[in-house]
């Protein structure tokens, strides 16, 4: 056998291998269902975005983050809806089995935009919990402070993440027959896993850091109180406690699902395709792509009830506050001083009014 019939056996193994992986049941699902949630995804997180985050009593660094961190996670949406919608669509307009092989330089587009996406996001929370600490740290006139610490720390993660993800592809020739989008390239798989174990370390780090922000709010909260602190103050910890329960939610909400994800595709490349019976349903366990994006629609409803309950706990709270009482003598001694207080201001018009 000459080199050149070498080649045409090995492309056509390579083109038997992508229709097989492409018309697996398993496989074909779960590119729709990815299709699917992520055309609910743009909308739903452009909703979110516009009639809820921005809409945010909080600080302007940690809304900036915010907004950043929805932002990207709609940017990551529009990706998946084209990368898995090419998945879903191509196989059923296909004339041959080597028609399925994605385009090297389509594949490089498509693979690095949605590694840059997906991995932005992870990253963000870092910055909620820096800025939240810093808040904390600055309660008494944080609420002076201008916008500048969440802008400088969404910059700074971001250059990170293009760093981080240009080491790991920096020797990548991508010049390997491309199934999905999804698959990494056998040259960079090494680095890639390492990144992932990172980005693991990452979010179960910044999920420890937040649920210790709250414990030192608390205890913080009370000194403040029993101190006597102005309203300022007061109403600076009230809402550094808002914006860090919702931060808390969100990165809880992203640990579970893209946790899931990377501790799921990491145990699968480990277990190698001896696990799975053969290299066909090995390759289609690392192709199915579901978790990430469905966090993508997940975390629309999950934001919308989680601020909807703190805002009618903070007005819960509010009301019995202010509320005054009617009853016993405490309730008398109110209405006298309602009535006085009255009488002092009518008084006071009378006597403008003849002067």
């Amino acid at each position: 056998m000459n080199q050149s019939d070498l080649i045409s056996e090995i492309n056509q193994t390579k083109c038997e291998l992508a229709f097989q992986v492409t018309y697996h049941p398993v496989y074909r699902f779960a590119q729709f269902w990815t299709f699917f949630v992520s055309s609910l995804a743009i909308p739903a997180l452009l909703y979110f975005l516009f009639k809820r985050i921005f809409s945010l009593p909080f600080h302007g660094n940690i809304k900036f983050m915010l907004i950043c961190y929805f932002f990207s996670s709609f940017l990551f949406a529009v990706v998946m809806l084209f990368d898995f919608g090419y998945h879903f669509v191509v196989p059923f307009f296909v004339f041959s089995k080597c028609s399925l092989i994605i385009d090297s330089t389509l594949f490089k587009i498509g693979h690095l935009s949605m590694t840059l996406f997906m991995t932005i996001p992870m990253l963000m929370p870092i910055g909620f919990s820096i800025e939240r600490f810093v808040a904390l740290g600055m309660a008494k006139n944080y609420e002076n402070v201008r916008t500048l610490l969440g802008p400088v720390l969404v910059v700074i993660l971001i250059t990170t993440d293009v760093n981080l993800i240009y080491n790991v592809f920096q020797n990548e020739k991508f010049n390997d027959p491309f199934i999905s989008f999804i698959l990494i390239p056998s040259t960079s798989a090494v680095q890639f896993n390492n990144f992932f174990w990172f980005l693991l370390y990452v979010e179960i780090t910044n999920f420890i850091s937040n649920c210790v922000l709250l414990l030192v709010h608390s205890r913080l909260k009370t000194r403040f109180l029993r101190q006597k602190s102005t309203l300022s103050v007061r109403y600076e910890l009230e809402e550094i406690s808002q914006s860090s329960k919702f931060t808390l939610i969100v990165s809880f909400t992203h640990l579970l699902f893209v946790g899931w994800y990377l501790i799921a595709i990491i145990s699968v490349r480990t277990v190698g395709q001896d696990f799975f019976g053969g290299y066909v349903p090995y390759t289609v366990a690392r192709g199915v792509y579901c978790a990430v994006p469905t966090y993508n629609l997940i975390i629309v409803f999950v934001g919308i009830k989680s601020l909807r309950l703190m805002n009618l706990r903070r007005h819960n709270k509010v009301q019995s506050t202010v509320k005054i009482k009617s009853t016993g003598k405490e309730g008398a001694k109110n209405y006298e001083n309602a009535i006085t207080n009255y009488w002092n201001t009518v008084s006071s018009d009378i006597n403008r009014m003849r002067i």
